[in-house]
């Protein structure tokens, strides 16, 4: 068998710890209600502002087109539908028209790409990823990863290790430190940094129960989100332009589902209209008992 030297020990250390590193799994939100919304504190908005300043250096703000104002007209449309003040929300559009993507950060900012107008057919599909980020963010699905007491001890112990062992395979000519490196390395691998945060199955089901009530909630269809999904699904072309908003969820699951939600609103639907028909029966019996 064979023996491992100091550096492979090293390495496989740090492996293990790296592995053993795991995000705290968040609470699941309640199906049937919207999350209700809030102000981003201080803290919260400083993150989502520093996240908008970062971006914008790399994309042209578009703060004057008719596009600009269009998306501003829905969102502030679907704001009112989950019952969220407009004005604790921040929407920035990006001159990019090789870019098709919205996504929301912490603070409640969210960005939009302008090649997004390329991929959707109407304003409809439009408001069903809007909606989708609001989900998103009102799930808390945006706020930044958190660790474990023993996931954020490992980080450390593996700072210390990789600094110690790139002394030793350098011989002390190069060295590196840090705080929260291995941290930093950690959320960029795994995809847990804002802007492009990968969802687990459970916060996309929750998300889709969400952006769903609040379209049902709004002038907006559900089938506008569903519609879209299928034309991603069918067509390899709209699937290559659409790959970031896919986020690694193939559309064929985001398909299944946004439609396994759908019953659920049909379910809805029908109590309310039982509700209104039992109520409105009420009514006119006691209209007639009173002739």
């Amino acid at each position: 068998m064979k023996r491992l030297n100091r550096y492979e020990l090293w390495f496989t250390a740090i492996a293990c710890l790296w592995l053993g590193a795991c995000a705290v799994q968040q609470t699941r939100v309640e199906h049937g209600a919207i999350p209700a919304g809030w102000a981003p504190n201080g803290a919260e908005d400083a993150f989502g502002r520093q996240v908008f300043q970062s971006l914008s250096e790399d994309y042209r703000l578009d703060t004057s087109s008719l596009r600009r104002y269009q998306l501003s007209d829905i969102f502030s449309h679907l704001a009112v539908s989950a019952m969220v003040n407009p004005n604790d929300w921040h929407v920035f559009l990006f001159d990019a028209p090789d870019i098709a993507d919205v996504r929301a950060v912490p603070g409640n900012y969210v960005f939009i790409w302008s090649g997004i107008f390329d991929v959707i057919e109407d304003e409809g599909e439009l408001a069903g990823l809007l909606a989708c980020e609001i989900a998103h963010g009102l799930a808390r699905h945006t706020d930044p990863v958190e660790f474990s007491a023993a996931s954020e001890l490992l980080f450390s112990l593996t700072d210390a290790a990789t600094t110690i062992g790139v002394l030793l395979l350098t011989q002390g000519t190069l060295n590196i430190s840090g705080t929260g490196m291995t941290r930093w390395a950690y959320v960029e691998a795994a995809d847990l940094d804002p802007v492009d945060r990968v969802y687990d199955d459970e916060q996309i089901e929750d998300m889709a129960a969400i952006a769903m009530l609040i379209l049902e909630a709004s002038d907006y269809s559900p089938d506008g989100l569903l519609r879209f999904w299928k034309r991603v699904e069918s067509d390899n072309g709209l699937q290559e332009r659409a790959e970031r908003l896919s986020r690694e969820i193939p559309p064929k699951e985001r398909v299944a589902i946004f439609e396994s939600v759908m019953p659920a609103l049909s379910a809805g639907r029908d109590r309310d209209a039982a509700s209104t028909d039992v109520a409105e029966r009420t009514v006119d019996s006691g209209k007639n008992d009173s002739i």
